[in-house]
């Protein structure tokens, strides 16, 4: 969309150099960068979190959007480095509602035009493989693509432009959003839902805007996902689930996450937006993981435990706040001991 366009969206959007001839084709994150797409930048602590990010990676055809009251903070060099590695700058009274006001066109155009109305074998737009397994009652939309071997189940609903790789199975009353991609020979149980929309909002003047998600869902190979959870789509960029990692029943995974291989996660478990998990952690029943923060390879975290901080690899924590088991397990030893007396 031209800038033009955008302005009227949110009219205090505007390049630093004065260029009126900006010409953005979508949103991203910094983890999947984009030629002619826009990422964003609210304050100093997420620009140190992910200059890193920025250096080993090509945005020299992307644009940068950043909040003005950080712009007037911000140091020359800072600023120096991002005009250097990026086509241009705009900024914004405030990143949050310009991410709601600017992505409902851009979700359009991926969303709007969609039809899950009729099958797409009907229309001819679908491509099932002929050894695959299609029970009665499952509808197929257009464009979705059924690997070798797959079995979808009655109920089952496999929106538009999905994928699903050889031999995995969809059990009955599954909903597969648009675009979402399954690997191969994973399991997904009744009443799961994959890439509905992430809970993103931003308050202002008594509303809470919607942020348009349109990132969808990547699954890797062998995964399996338990009955009546739900693995929210990215805003941007998509949500991962690695290789072989198993996910229990009532499970909810939130925007932008990235799981890594071999992870567990126990009934109840919820792992917050943009939280990424690393190789073969171990979640017990009804643990959480909160927005952002990361946990390195093979931690784990006790049944209950609410993390909301990071903890390196081979952490292993408990209680609310996470702490170190030792430690929080004292501590109620304490507290215990100090009741009864």
């Amino acid at each position: 969309m031209k800038l033009a366009d955008l302005k009227i969206l949110d009219p205090s959007l505007a390049p630093l150099d004065e260029n009126t001839e900006i010409e953005i084709q979508g949103l991203t994150t910094f983890d999947f960068p984009k030629a002619q797409s826009a990422a964003f930048i609210k304050d100093n602590k997420f620009l140190r979190k992910v200059r890193s990010k920025i250096e080993s990676n090509d945005w020299s055809e992307s644009f940068l959007i950043l909040e003005a009251k950080f712009l007037d903070r911000i140091d020359g060099e800072d600023l120096e480095f991002l005009k250097s590695n990026f086509k241009a700058l705009l900024k914004v009274d405030s990143v949050a509602l310009c991410m709601s006001f600017i992505s409902r066109p851009f979700y359009d155009e991926l969303y709007l035009e969609l039809n899950d109305m009729v099958d797409g074998r009907q229309m001819g737009t679908a491509s099932v493989h002929p050894t695959s397994w299609i029970a009665q009652g499952a509808h197929i939309g257009e464009g979705v693509i059924i690997g070798e071997g797959v079995k979808v189940h009655s109920g089952a609903r496999i929106m538009s432009f999905a994928k699903i790789d050889a031999g995995s199975e969809i059990f009955p009353n599954v909903t597969i959003y648009p675009y979402v991609e399954i690997g191969k020979n994973c399991r997904i149980h009744s009443g799961t839902v994959i890439g509905a929309d992430g809970f993103g909002y931003n308050f202002d003047k008594g509303i809470h805007h919607k942020v348009w998600h349109m990132g969808s869902v990547k699954i890797d190979d062998d995964v399996e996902i338990g009955a009546n959870s739900c693995v929210d789509q990215g805003t941007f960029s998509p949500t991962l689930i690695g290789r072989g990692t198993k996910i229990d029943n009532h499970v909810q995974i939130g925007h932008n996450v990235v799981l890594g291989m071999g992870v567990i996660l126990c009934g109840h478990v919820a792992i917050g937006g943009s939280a990424k998990v690393g190789d073969f952690c171990v979640f017990g029943g009804k643990a959480a993981l909160g927005d952002g923060f990361t946990l390195g390879k093979a931690c784990q975290v006790a049944g209950a435990g609410m993390v909301n901080c990071d903890w390196p690899d081979g952490s292993v924590v408990g209680g609310h706040p996470a702490r170190p088991v030792k430690e929080w397990m004292k501590g109620i030893a304490y507290l215990r001991k100090m009741s009864l007396q």
